[in-house]
């Protein structure tokens, strides 16, 4: 092997590399996100909502948590945002504010379904549907595979891991 095709591979190796620790999750990953419903023993309960009467937190995701759930998804610091700390169950479905329904969501991921947690919000208000039902659609929808999300940008931090 000649010196200029052992420097091509070796470059190609390292954007290889850089590719795979500035790459963007599609969906949640299923250990460190898997949701978790607010109760009355929460500290961020408020009320009960719907007449389902669904235990409602208010939002309260601090600084040092939003860090901490970056830092768990490995996203680096200067393609922070990019993103949003969604909520994996939303609250207006009585999600919590747990780190375990938290994750860094890419914006070219969340519009992907720029309609569905409002939607989902008003069928539940209007009891069309239960929490039960909601939870499993938020949850079908956010793992279900985005791969032919395209890519639109030369930018390390648009470029969705696979």
């Amino acid at each position: 092997m000649d010196f200029s095709r052992l420097k091509l591979a070796i470059v190609w190796i390292v954007l290889s590399i850089s590719s795979l620790s500035l790459s963007y999750p599609l969906v949640p990953n299923e250990d460190l996100t898997y949701g978790q419903l607010c109760s009355e023993r929460n500290v961020d309960f408020k009320n009960y909502r719907y007449a389902e009467r669904i235990p409602y937190c208010e939002r309260n995701v601090t600084q040092e948590q939003r860090s901490r759930i970056y830092n768990q998804y490995r996203i680096p610091t200067n393609c922070r945002k990019r993103y949003t700390i969604d909520h994996f169950i939303p609250l207006s479905i009585g999600g919590d504010n747990s780190d375990v329904n938290l994750w860094p969501e890419h914006k070219l991921v969340k519009a992907t379904r720029p309609r569905l947690e409002q939607e989902l919000y008003e069928a539940i208000s209007r009891g069309r549907i239960t929490q039960k039902q909601a939870v499993e659609l938020i949850v079908r929808e956010k793992t279900k595979s985005q791969r032919n999300l395209p890519i639109i940008s030369a930018d390390p931090c648009d470029t969705p891991s696979r």
